[in-house]
């Protein structure tokens, strides 16, 4: 048996083609943090230019789009931007968080709330009581934080629920967007604990330096003809709530088979967001977690078998001539390559969908959403199928 070259790609299609015809959806001179893109770390996010173009191209005004996938809400938020309906599923209470802070229509009396809140710790939270109460209580809480940043959290977390919605979410999603800055997790794609000395202070100024970034971008978001749409916390295998041909596109980036563990690196968002009650659930619905894959002797089959159901879900839901664009790559599992998006278009094709292109698109070196150290993928799939 011949050595496996490790590489991104693994398609049987005709490789350098791909890649030269996806130099429309590489937009490496393109700015991908505008607006609210930058209110929170989001490993593996994709970049705004891709649900923007698909949008431009494949919906109209008033048209429901919808992301099964949707992370911290970069589709439903350029569908809001055009004056499309939105949807957007993930089974990660924190990407649910980020995506409803992120899209929500901001009137000028909740700006007021926001900048006012900024005032009242801008000398730093000493005022503030710890609130016991919303400590999480998960037994290993102190092998992640220190005793004092504990309390320091939960002071602010305390003063952050006393506000009310939406600014109590936004100012919730600033709070998570700092919670592994201040915790002993080494970053947010590596789960590995590294002790050092953090001041509670640092809590302080890691929630005011964001907060006050964040806020100064959210006027630049609230452009006329925005248009509302939902996040809802789900397992995309089953959307009931979404009704049969309603959806005129999909745009998502499905998780990668064997590339990371969402609730994984999230796990202290989570405890501190909703004290981990959706530990579970976001653990026990992930599809193609690295935990998974990596075991001895293990088969890619569970993943295809999860994304298929998925696909039934989708055909169910998209219009007549509704399309679909899907960003993927490929994978190894037990050693062997996975050409996860040639698998793709096999089974969209067996669930009724039609293939109209597809491309490879290079992942810019300097903006990968992936941590550059640790990851091989330099290129990716993007799949467009219609119905």
């Amino acid at each position: 048996m011949s050595k496996l070259i490790r590489k991104a790609i693994y398609t049987h299609e005709d490789e350098a083609t791909l890649i030269a015809n996806g130099e429309e959806w590489n937009f490496h001179d393109e700015m991908t943090n505008e607006h609210l893109h930058a209110l929170h770390p989001y490993p593996a996010k994709f970049i705004p230019q891709i649900p923007r173009r698909a949008i431009n191209l494949w919906s109209k005004h008033g048209d429901l789009v919808y992301d099964p996938f949707c992370g911290c809400g970069t589709t439903i938020f350029e569908a809001s931007l055009a004056g499309r309906l939105g949807i957007g599923t993930d089974n990660n209470a924190v990407a649910i968080l980020v995506s409803r802070a992120k899209t929500a229509l901001y009137t000028k009396s909740d700006l007021k709330a926001i900048d006012d809140f900024t005032h009242k710790i801008s000398k730093g939270l000493d005022f503030a009581e710890p609130r016991l109460d919303l400590i999480p209580t998960n037994k290993n809480l102190h092998y992640w934080f220190s005793p004092l940043i504990i309390e320091r959290l939960a002071a602010l977390k305390g003063l952050i629920l006393a506000e009310d919605e939406p600014v109590r979410t936004f100012l919730m999603a600033v709070f998570s967007s700092i919670i592994v800055r201040v915790s002993y997790q080494d970053s947010d794609t590596r789960y590995s604990r590294i002790l050092r000395e953090i001041a509670p202070n640092e809590v302080d100024v890691a929630f005011q330096t964001r907060l006050t970034d964040t806020m100064a971008r959210i006027p630049k978001a609230m452009v006329s003809g925005r248009t509302a749409v939902e996040s809802i916390q789900a397992d995309a295998r089953s959307v009931p709530f979404i009704k049969n041909d309603s959806v005129s596109l999909i745009v998502t980036s499905p998780p990668y088979l064997n590339a990371y563990d969402y609730h994984k690196y999230h796990r202290q968002r989570l405890l501190w967001v909703d004290g981990g009650e959706s530990v579970a659930f976001a653990r026990d619905n992930e599809i193609g977690s690295h935990d998974k894959f990596t075991r001895k002797n293990s088969i890619p089959d569970g993943y295809f078998t999860d994304m298929d159901t998925c696909f039934k879900e989708w055909f169910r839901v998209l219009k007549k001539d509704g399309s679909c664009l899907i960003v993927i790559g490929d994978a190894i599992v037990s050693k062997e390559a996975v050409p996860v998006a040639d698998r793709f278009v096999d089974l969209l094709s067996c669930q009724g969908l039609t293939k109209v292109n597809r491309w490879i698109r290079t992942l810019h070196s300097t903006k990968r959403a992936f941590n550059i150290k640790n990851s091989r993928i330099s290129h990716e799939h993007i799949l467009l199928f219609r119905k």
